[in-house]
């Protein structure tokens, strides 16, 4: 566990140190670790890191997620999230977009799902205290099952992400994303992420997270579907 967070600890300071050299280049990075012993053992480590580029014309956007936990020793979380965004500008506020996504969920049933899409966005609002960002796409999931075999088809998703500056020190976050089998639309996924940040100074905050992760048709019976999780982080913005 400690050279989980120390390689994160390098990451974000990796990044950090980009940030600090372009200025259109924006970071957000957040840490979590709880460890609590007595009558049960439990360990739960969270990183995120969010990566923003800011051309004329183009946006790019990356995010990577890693979630760990155990307890008594036994592992009961091994999540890995990867997502890249390319957004080019029509307008002000309209935008078409590619993106990939990868996940691996030990718990989940799958050995991962990775998902190529093309759509388009809009910004809803944009002002200084609420910023809304709806996307909708097409494109193509692959599955590989934990039980054996695979599975590929058309997806439909629709994702809104929003941004609340209720305080100058005080934020509130939403990001929803909803993911659908077009050929069956029984197998559908529900992501939410909420959250609130507190700033510490220019560049560090302190937060609180909730996670829904739902998935309406599992690929087993034993498979529960729906996860949650609950996050306490330091986080690094620049």
């Amino acid at each position: 566990m400690f050279k989980k967070i120390l390689l994160s600890s390098l990451c974000l300071s990796t990044v950090v140190f980009a940030a600090e050299q372009q200025k259109d280049f924006e970071m957000h990075g957040e840490l979590s670790y709880v460890k609590t012993s007595g009558n049960s053992d439990t360990e739960t480590f969270a990183t995120k890191i969010e990566a923003k580029k800011k051309l004329e014309l183009n946006r790019l956007f990356g995010k990577g997620e890693f979630l760990y936990g155990k307890t008594d020793d036994k592992e009961n979380t091994n999540k890995l999230y990867l997502l890249g965004r390319w957004e080019k500008l029509l307008s002000d506020r309209l935008f078409i977009f590619l993106q990939g996504d990868y996940l691996r969920d030990k718990f989940s049933g799958y050995d991962y799902q990775t998902t190529w899409s093309a759509g388009f966005g809009y910004d809803i609002i944009k002002t200084k205290k609420h910023y809304l960002k709806g996307l909708a796409a097409l494109g193509w999931t692959f599955e590989d099952f934990k039980t054996g075999g695979s599975d590929d088809y058309t997806t439909g998703t629709i994702e809104l992400d929003y941004n609340w500056q209720i305080l100058d020190n005080l934020k509130f976050i939403e990001e929803f994303k909803y993911r659908v089998n077009l050929e069956d639309t029984e197998t559908y996924f529900i992501n939410s992420d909420t959250g609130i940040q507190v700033k510490i100074n220019s560049h560090f905050s302190l937060g609180v997270g909730y996670r829904i992760a739902y998935q309406n048709n599992p690929p087993s019976d034993d498979i529960e579907k729906t996860d949650t999780t609950f996050l306490t982080s330091l986080i690094i913005d620049y």
